[in-house]
């Protein structure tokens, strides 16, 4: 999920908030009734993602593929794929959310081009589900040790050891178990390429008026196929996808600072509280004022 990210890169991949800024792994635990509407925003990002359920169930999305996730499961995603977790239904889902970036492996060349490449490049994979049976119960436990090292307590010098022997491991188990028939990294789908910068024009531009027009100027397509591509890949309209974002990136203010809710609204792109407030209690059921008493540390 996108609880780790914050920005865009020149390439629109996402900047990752990783615990340590000088040392890219992000390791959190998230609640699926935190987001608006119990949606993540797709997001993607060189990293791999792995997603652990912990307690209830969701539905993954990469690249338009759904997968259900049910508790004791998970889900790597792959380097550079559009993904986001939700319910439809709005059942609670708690879970484990691992970033790691397979930058951290690559002191080697030899070593990453034909060991580590092999899987982040592969084309057959770009997710893969984690069952709890055999290899990937192996995946899912190691993850579960990953998180109480990394995730549950304060970094230490000796936690980073226990990743990057974590990390190898895993990816020890990846690339002894993945097909590697292709090994082609297939140029990436014009559509995907599309929706990508739109997305990132959103992105850049979630403070300011957005209309449909301008979000279809930026994928060079009309306002027709702009709309048909949020809703096959992303299962929302471009307007909705806006405002889901504006809302998450507004909890930052809401749980983080002592600003008011005006100036939040303004701030993120609603053009007045009252606004603000209605769309909020829409998506998650109740007031700013209410999230952030309930939420706020």
């Amino acid at each position: 999920m996108e609880g780790c990210s914050s920005a865009f890169n020149q390439d629109f991949s996402e900047t990752i908030n990783y615990n340590n800024p000088l040392f890219p792994a992000c390791v959190s635990y998230g609640i699926l009734s935190t987001y608006p509407d119990y949606s993540g925003v797709s997001h993607w990002h060189e990293d791999l993602e792995f997603i652990i359920v912990k307690k209830g169930k969701m539905t993954y999305n990469v690249n338009g593929k759904l997968t259900e996730l049910n508790e004791g499961c998970g889900i790597m995603v792959n380097s550079r794929q559009l993904h986001y977790g939700f319910s439809t239904e709005h059942n609670d889902c708690e879970f484990i959310c691992i970033l790691l970036s397979p930058g951290l492996l690559k002191g080697n060349r030899w070593f990453y081009q034909n060991l580590i490449e092999r899987i982040t490049a592969n084309c057959l994979y770009p997710y893969l589900y984690l069952g709890n049976k055999g290899w990937q119960a192996s995946v899912l436990e190691r993850l579960d040790k990953l998180y109480g090292s990394f995730g549950k307590r304060p970094l230490e010098d000796l936690s980073y050891f226990e990743l990057m022997e974590d990390f190898v491991f895993i990816m020890k188990l990846l690339y002894g178990n993945l097909k590697t028939e292709s090994q082609v990294v297939v140029k990436e789908s014009s559509e995907l390429a599309l929706l990508r910068s739109m997305i990132t024009y959103i992105e850049e531009h979630f403070m300011d008026h957005i209309t449909l027009e301008g979000i279809a100027a930026a994928g060079a397509c009309c306002k027709s196929r702009c709309s048909l591509l949020f809703k096959k890949y992303l299962r929302d309209t471009p307007i909705t996808y806006t405002t889901k974002l504006r809302l998450q990136k507004s909890l930052a203010a809401l749980l983080d600072t002592e600003e008011g809710i005006t100036d939040i609204a303004y701030e993120y792109g609603f053009g007045g509280v009252s606004y603000y407030c209605e769309t909020f209690r829409k998506f998650y059921g109740v007031s700013p004022l209410k999230y952030r008493k309930v939420y706020k540390v």
